[in-house]
């Protein structure tokens, strides 16, 4: 159902699809859907084109009661392949 390039496995060794939310120019947010059953999970990411391309990933994670916490901050070595469900093509970012 998801390309493979856009497949990658949890923490707890799920198989999960990265699949787009929204983007622009410098910025993608893409969440997470359980590949089996193409459940929406609640975890995104968000990844920011620097002006010296360097590209930061923020992974962020609901808390409750409306918070969410950012559990990961990394700058990006290789580019992430995430699905668009509406065009149905892989791009990279």
């Amino acid at each position: 159902m998801y390309p493979e390039e856009t497949i990658t496995l949890s923490a707890k060794g799920k198989k999960e699809a990265r699949v787009l939310i929204t983007c622009g120019k410098d910025f993608v947010i893409y969440g997470y859907k359980e590949v089996d059953s193409g459940k929406k999970l609640d975890k995104y990411s968000i990844l920011l084109r620097h002006s010296n391309d360097r590209v930061e990933h923020l992974f962020v994670v609901p808390m409750g009661k409306g918070r969410e916490l950012i559990v990961k901050h990394t700058f990006e070595k290789e580019k992430r392949a995430i699905y668009d469900e509406e065009r149905k093509r892989v791009f990279e970012f």
